[in-house]
């Protein structure tokens, strides 16, 4: 039997097999977007159509049999704890309940960003799987992503207004297993909370092909493609919020990073980036900003080379 296979019913109501961060009465699960209450943290089908509802509910229309599922708001109490925490010293909410970030988030250690007031139509790029860290981190994430608004995790506050993000994103470890890299295809928002498609693993070599293309005026698909297998996870949103996406990243992201044997030795080469605007047509010359806002708490030698607008590289010891 296949071991990652599962119901798209199961997938769908699953909540991803990572570490709980418990604030308060409510526990909270890494994502590369920060931490997001558990209970809104949603595995779906590779291949679902997702669109917001009025309400902020999301429809989903799940493989094979493209039956609509419906994922209510993220019950937050009232407004008594925040979908997704941002620092330690904003999260104070109405109710003076004080939220306080886990001590094992680390956030987003390196990063570069790049703006277009105009936004953006696609953004492709490939990044390779590197080595096994000597020691397993609660979760190491390395993505490409675009996002309406410019908000880091950790650095800056939660977002008071309308958020979102989509990203291909790799890895370690795997949900399935230990020892073992996956990539996924996420989105998340502030109002249903986090989905993400079923992950397909990958191994250390391996170059992962990651898509962010506008299919309409408020849809995007998000596509992860490991080139070695060919296997594809990828999920496609709508919502009006994503008209426009005008903050683009490279990311590394980590939980539980502790020192130098947490990370990899080799570096993570993200190579053929390409942005495009509205009808199709390349940003031709670009430049990128490397941490524009730095995660001070460094936990070995992580740095990022911009290379030119095509490429970075991240490396970690």
């Amino acid at each position: 039997a296949d071991p990652m296979r599962r119901s798209p019913v199961r997938s769908l109501l699953a909540l991803v097999a990572l570490p709980l961060a418990v604030v308060s009465q409510f526990a909270y699960t890494p994502t590369p977007a920060g931490m997001v209450l558990s209970h809104c943290v949603h595995e779906i089908p590779s291949g679902a159509q997702v669109e917001e509802a009025n309400d902020g509910s999301l429809l989903v229309s799940a493989p094979p049999s493209m039956a609509i599922l419906v994922i209510p708001p993220c019950d937050t109490h009232n407004g008594t704890y925040p979908v997704v925490v941002g620092h330690s010293k904003s999260m104070e909410t109405h109710r003076d309940t004080r939220v306080k970030l886990p001590a094992d988030y680390d956030g987003w250690l390196q990063y570069t960003a790049y703006h277009d007031e105009e936004g953006f139509d696609s953004f492709l790029g490939k990044f390779t799987v590197p080595d096994n860290p000597p020691r397993a981190p609660h979760i190491l994430y390395l993505f490409t992503g675009l996002q309406n608004i410019d908000w880091i995790p950790k650095v800056d506050a939660e977002p008071r207004e309308s958020f979102d993000i989509i990203q291909p994103v790799i890895q370690y470890p795997a949900d399935w297993g230990e020892d073992h890299w996956s990539v996924k295809s996420w989105y998340v928002t502030l109002k249903a909370g986090a989905l993400h498609s079923r992950e397909v693993p990958c191994k250390t070599g391996d170059v992962v092909w990651g898509v962010m293309n506008r299919t309409g005026a408020e849809s995007w698909v998000i596509s992860s493609t490991v080139e070695s297998s060919g296997k594809t996870t990828t999920q496609t949103v709508t919502n009006k919020r994503l008209v426009t996406q005008p903050w683009a990243y490279t990311t590394l992201e980590c939980y539980g990073c502790e020192d130098c044997s947490t990370y990899p030795s080799a570096p993570v080469n993200f190579t053929e980036m390409s942005l495009t605007k509205s009808g199709g047509s390349p940003v031709a010359s670009f430049s990128w900003e490397k941490n524009p806002k730095p995660q001070p708490d460094q936990k070995c030698k992580e740095d990022v080379e911009i290379l030119d607008q095509t490429s970075v590289v991240y490396t970690f010891q």
